[in-house]
């Protein structure tokens, strides 16, 4: 069900517009938001984000909208709330015609999502974005460099982006910047994307895909390489003994910056893939045990990751000639291609990587299957039983 409210931007009171039901129009006021009779159901602490353009919002545990104050300079921007699947979407003018043309990444606007624990702790030091770039852009990135203390963390050439974090003081300064003061993008600015969050997601069974038939056809991954961007992989187990030939952390959450795999996931993922069964005696080997495995860190050590962390390690993969990447993570689904999205099909395309992506455990939600594994050239895998997408899928050959 999607809702949608448009107001006239101004300190916003409580308003309807956070639930599924209807809601009126909204007028504008000068004092600080305080919930009122119309949120008597608010469900813990309020939380308190600035979007991109530097407009703030405030929204309860749950993700429902409390307030909104514009940005200065930006009181007359028209502003919309949506919500959309049960996520509240906060949406001024001005962003939603860039959304709309595909040049800006919804998830910048969708507070439930930017709200949850694991944003919260991803973007408390600022807001962590990835820009993408027309050609060489030279005026464009010095630009984002000079917007205020905006840093560049890493730089994608498979994407021609940049991960950025922007103090949160500086976000109107950067969305001039980006947007050139008009109702577009600024001169050699293609892409402004939320560096989002990106969580573990379980593997499937080894018989379910019919590997045993492989193997019994002589087909057991010889001379192919696999790489695993997880949570980390653990080099000592039996079934993994002599299956790393390169491995790389990605992560900034592990104390000493290692490859280990403190969660058990990676490991997990690892063994399906390319383990020996040497601990079972065979019984429990996995999917290609002649394969062996480049162990990328991209999760940190509480199962989460960001898309600019995930992206480099993919392009670190591709350039240790892998021949298949294992994504077994993701996250909902937005409107849009996000930047993971968009580096599977590029380096599909440039390098004739297969990625296999799972689709997500969650069967029937609306948001399943979860991105990236809806990027258009990658393998997914999910339950079975899942209505969104089958056991194993591919649109390459």
């Amino acid at each position: 069900m999607v809702v949608a409210v448009a107001f006239v931007a101004g300190v916003v009171g409580p308003a309807s517009a956070g639930t599924d039901g209807g809601a009126g129009p909204r007028s504008a006021g000068r004092a600080p938001v305080k919930a009122g009779p119309a949120h008597r159901g608010q469900i813990g602490p309020a939380h308190r984000l600035t979007l991109v353009t530097g407009d703030r919002v405030t929204v309860d545990s749950k993700g429902r909208l409390l307030g909104f104050t514009p940005a200065k300079g930006r009181e007359r921007i028209p502003v919309s709330t949506r919500t959309v699947r049960g996520h509240a979407l906060v949406l001024p003018y001005d962003a939603q015609r860039l959304i709309d043309a595909g040049k800006v990444d919804q998830r910048l606007f969708d507070v439930t999502e930017l709200t949850s624990e694991a944003n919260r702790k991803a973007q408390r030091k600022g807001l962590k974005l990835i820009i993408g770039y027309r050609g060489v852009a030279r005026g464009a990135k010095a630009g984002v460099r000079a917007a205020g203390d905006t840093t560049v963390r890493r730089t994608f050439s498979s994407l021609n982006a940049d991960a950025v974090t922007t103090p949160h003081r500086d976000t109107a300064a950067l969305w001039k910047t980006l947007t050139g003061g008009k109702r577009g993008t600024a001169s050699g600015v293609r892409h402004v994307w939320l560096d989002g969050t990106r969580k573990a997601s379980l593997d499937k069974s080894v018989k379910q895909i019919g590997a045993p038939k492989a193997w019994q056809a002589g087909l057991d991954g010889k001379g192919v390489r696999i790489a695993v961007l997880d949570t980390g992989v653990d080099a000592t187990h039996p079934d993994l003994k002599g299956q790393i030939v390169d491995e790389k952390n990605f992560t900034d959450s592990s104390p000493s910056a290692d490859t280990k795999d403190r969660v058990g996931h990676g490991t997990h993922v690892a063994s399906t893939a390319a383990g020996t069964g040497a601990k079972s005696g065979g019984r429990f080997k996995g999917v290609a045990p002649g394969a062996k495995i480049l162990n990328g860190k991209v999760l940190g050590d509480d199962g989460y990751g960001s898309d600019s962390q995930v992206i480099a390690g993919m392009e670190w993969a591709a350039a240790q000639g892998a021949d298949v990447v294992n994504l077994s993570l993701g996250g909902d689904d937005a409107v849009g291609v996000d930047p993971l999205e968009a580096a599977v099909n590029r380096l599909s395309a440039d390098r004739g990587v297969l990625f296999a992506i799972a689709a997500g455990n969650d069967g029937r939600r609306p948001r399943s299957p979860s991105a990236p594994s809806t990027a258009r050239t990658s393998s997914r895998t999910s339950p079975a039983r899942a209505r969104a997408a089958a056991t194993a899928r591919s649109s390459r050959t």
